[in-house]
Order: structure tokens, then sequence, then C-alpha cells
């Protein structure tokens, strides 16, 4: 079967089942016999999909190194025995809580692999005010998730889907969402206008920005000028040495019209940048479809410029290159995440009451540190180191 062939040989499907097994295996491997030290890991923010259950231990490995790894499992196996849990046997209400309770209700969310840590930890108050667990549904893509709920528009497993802007659009237009409760959700005039949808849908809750970002180390002990606009990426002076999204992702055309109207173009006309990129193609090291693509690539020196989103910034910056963010002459972009109801799905109030949660002020000013994503109410505050790479105000 499949799942044998990727056991086997993983690097043949990395795009697909052997994913979660690579990016495991580049854990284990960073932490080596010592570690990158405890709360270090960079996998579990962004690249490893469910590093808190199922990938744990490659995580240990990654922190802890093979000899903290080693005497973990030792000390689980001295004390497993003799375990036991104790249960108080009394619940919770609403009445002695003051709030609602959904009597444990499961709320799926459905969202990116490389989120789910950083959305647990922020949905952490949400569990314990409502009284429910937040299951993750993670997923590598946009479109896959759209597929998905589109194939189980009748009877979704997804209570809250997460997509970019351009996505939701197109879920909107497939009737796949629930309008927006605004009995339920009063924070959505603290939004600033762009993250508002103008037909009553799920409104954005976070941003993130795409722009160029280079290895400065790299750039100076090769005597080059950094880049300052997109086309200059295709010079020929750093053939050899750039990754830039491919066409199917979400950045690539983007970049793209970006181009085009800077070189005299229009969203309608991109001939002048896929000229350029024609006839340049060659110069371009790396055209990539997956974050991981890029952070495994600068790591092992392949490539050393890219067109990334911000959020990627501080796990490049920890793995101990010398990054550095530009704004390029044509302009960073953005790609707002949005957050909407799933039509006829199992929790609908619940559902809405997430929603709430997620563009609060409170929970806002908490999205930078726990997603590495700019916030995007009006009133959200947002650590000053954060704000050298990411979007605020």
């Amino acid at each position: 079967s499949t799942r044998i062939l990727v056991w086997q040989d993983p690097w043949t499907y990395k795009q697909d089942g052997g994913y979660q097994i690579i990016q495991s295996l580049y854990a284990i491997g960073s932490g080596g016999l010592l570690g990158l030290g405890l709360g270090k890991s960079r996998q579990k923010f962004l690249y490893l999909p469910e590093p808190e259950n199922d990938f744990i231990f490659a995580i240990v490995c990654e922190e802890l190194g093979y000899i903290g790894a080693a005497l973990m499992l030792l000390s689980l196996a001295a004390c497993g025995s003799d375990t036991q849990e104790e249960t108080s046997g009394e619940e919770t209400t609403g009445e002695e809580t003051g709030t609602q309770d959904f009597g444990g209700a499961e709320l799926v969310v459905a969202t990116w692999g490389w989120a789910e840590a950083g959305l647990k930890t922020l949905a952490a108050d949400f569990e314990s005010q409502y009284n429910c667990t937040i299951v993750v549904d993670p997923t590598s893509g946009n479109g896959d998730r759209l597929n998905k709920l589109m194939a189980e528009r009748n009877d979704p497993t997804a209570d809250v889907v997460m997509l970019t802007k351009s996505f939701a659009e197109t879920g909107a237009q497939e009737g796949l969402f629930e309008p927006i409760d605004t009995s339920v959700v009063t924070s959505l005039d603290h939004l600033y206008d762009f993250a508002l949808d103008a037909n009553g849908y799920g409104p954005c809750y976070s941003l993130c920005r795409y722009g160029i970002m280079y290895n400065a180390d790299a750039l100076e002990q090769l005597g080059l000028e950094p880049p300052t606009s997109y086309q200059d990426l295709f010079d020929d002076k750093y053939a050899g040495m750039v990754a830039l999204p491919d066409m199917t992702s979400t950045a690539g055309p983007y970049m793209l019209v970006a181009m085009a109207e800077a070189m005299g173009g229009s969203q309608e006309d991109v001939t002048p940048a896929m000229e350029l990129m024609q006839e340049k193609k060659d110069n371009i090291n790396i055209w990539y479809t997956a974050s991981s693509d890029v952070v495994n690539a600068f790591t092992t020196g392949e490539a050393n410029i890219t067109v990334f989103m911000d959020i990627n910034m501080p796990g490049l910056m920890e793995s101990g290159l010398n990054m550095v963010w530009v704004d390029a002459e044509e302009g960073s972009f953005a790609a707002p995440a949005t957050i909407n109801v799933v039509k006829g799905c199992q929790n609908p109030e619940l559902a809405q009451l997430f929603v709430e949660y997620m563009i609060s002020d409170e929970t806002q000013s908490k999205v930078a540190e726990a997603m590495n994503e700019a916030p995007v109410n009006k009133n959200a505050t947002m650590p000053d180191e954060l704000k050298t790479y990411l979007a605020f105000g």
C-alpha cells in the first residue's frame, strides 16, 4: 500500500504522505546530541504537523537532544507502571463559572498545520471559558482545505475554517459559510477596514506580509549589494541563490502582478513580468510551493535570497542566520487570514463565539506572540521587537 511505500522512502512522497516524516527527521537531526534548548524548537512552530501529539518525540529530540530524549524515556519507564489518574467526579457548570457551558463540546477548526501549536495556545482561555475543546484539523495549504469543505458540504466535519482572503472569497461564492451573527460577534467595528467582509462573512483575524529577505552574511562574503526590488532578484549576479514562490502558491501570482505593474503592465496584463521570468528563469535556484522548502534551502545554503512571509523571519534568525527584511520597491504584499463559520456545522453557536474571541481586543494583542502573525484589531498591542518585521498599525 501507499503507507508502506511512504514508510520505506518518504523522500519520494515529500509533498504528500512523506512530508510529516521528513520534517520529524529534520527536527531529530537538528537536535543532535545535546539539543537546541528547552522551548527552542524551530520545527514545531511552522513546519512539523501534530508536534504536540503524534510527533512530540521528534520535538523532544530537537530541544533536548539524544541524551535528553533517552533520559526522558527512562524516566517514563520508571514511573509509568505506578501512575494512576484520579478524577474528582465533579463537573463545573455554567452557573458556577458565570460563563456559557458547552458540556465538553469539540469545536473543529481547519487551519494550516504550522499554525496548530500557536492556535492551541491562543485558544486555551476560550476552552476554559466555554468548557469545550478546540480540535485542530491541519492541512498544508488553502486549496486542500477549500477542496475538503466542498467535498463535505452536505456533512462538514469542520466548524470553523481559516483561509487566506482570496480562498475565502471563493468559499463564500460556493456557499460554504454562514454569515456572521453580529449579535454574537460584536468586535467587528474594532477591526481595520480591510479586515471586514463586505458581504457579511468571516473577517480577517491576522495579517502576513510578503517581502524580500536575505542572508546578509552570505551576500557580504560574495561582495554583493542586497536587492531592493523583485526585478533585482532575476539579475545575473544573484544567479543560483534565489528562492521564489511558484505560480501555483499563494504568493506567486501576487509577486507577478506587483512586478507587472511596476514594469508598465497591470493585473490583467502581466506580460512584462512574464517575459522577464521566462528570460531569466534559469537564474532562480528554487521555485517553492511550501514554506519548509525555503527554510531547508537557507539552512543548507542552497538559497540566500527569497520572497517570503514575515512570520518566517524568527525561525530563520533563530537558526543562526543573519536575516534582513527588505520592503521591495514594488511594495510588499499581504495575505490576510480569515476566519469563517462553516455552513451546516455541528456547533454553529460555539463557532460564532470563537470568531468573536479571535478578533477581540484581548486575543488580538496576543496574536503576534502566539502565532507570529500581525493583528488586525485597531486596539491591539504588539511587543516592539516584533514590529521590526511584522506589519503593525
